[in-house]
């Protein structure tokens, strides 16, 4: 069993959701519903995974994560494949679903970016990590600009991120100055879709990160 199994999963999942959503099979009017679905989904597309029967498979939604402090916050789903050695292989997703009417943008672009942190940080429960954002905005797909204060929380189609860039939220009281480890490209998936998504896989690389409280859930 390999990392790469852990990858099948998540793609394909992914893109059933959003096809079962797209065809009217499913409907989701909020971040609870994608999470149940996609978690529900998780379950089925593991079974094809699976190679021996001796192989096992697990998953949680809002995850709890241990910390000495206290401050760990939940993981939104997490899946595990033990394989027939007892060798498990382990998974965490964190997911954003920004609805036009929600009036918290730019809060919510912090915030992708603050899950993004959490992942990178959780390699004592994760071998791979996965951010999903889907949305029904086309403010954070293809807006023109940003505001100069927010404009470092850019995850446009098309953008970049590079390592050890800070990003600073200049309107102040929101949150702490983020530095991430990886890089990431971010392009949309359906980008002409009435809800486009991005999925980024995220390396759990570190367990610290220069982030005002590095491990609270967003």
């Amino acid at each position: 069993m390999t990392i790469q199994r852990l990858r099948n999963i998540v793609n394909l999942s992914v893109t059933t959701l959003f096809r079962q959503i797209g065809g009217g099979r499913v409907r989701c009017e909020s971040e609870a519903t994608l999470q149940l679905h996609l978690g529900r989904i998780i379950a089925t597309a593991a079974d094809l995974e699976m190679m021996s029967e001796n192989e096992t498979f697990s998953v949680e939604l809002e995850k709890p994560l241990r910390g000495a402090d206290g401050r760990r916050g939940r993981i939104d789903i997490w899946f595990r494949l033990t394989d027939h050695r007892s060798r498990d292989w382990r998974c965490a997703i964190e997911l954003k679903f920004f609805k036009r009417e929600n009036h918290r943008e730019p809060n919510n672009r912090y915030d992708v970016f603050k899950d993004i942190a959490r992942l990178e940080s959780c390699a004592d429960v994760a071998d791979i990590g996965f951010m999903l954002v889907a949305t029904d905005h086309r403010h954070y797909v293809d807006q023109a600009s940003y505001s100069d204060v927010t404009s470092d929380f850019d995850f446009r189609h098309g953008s970049q991120y590079m390592s050890g860039n800070t990003l600073t939220y200049k309107t102040g009281g929101y949150g702490q100055p983020i530095t991430l480890t990886g890089s990431y490209v971010f392009n949309w998936s359906d980008i002409a879709s009435n809800m486009p998504y991005i999925l980024v896989e995220i390396p759990p690389l570190s367990t610290e990160h220069e982030i005002g409280s590095p491990l609270q859930a967003g």
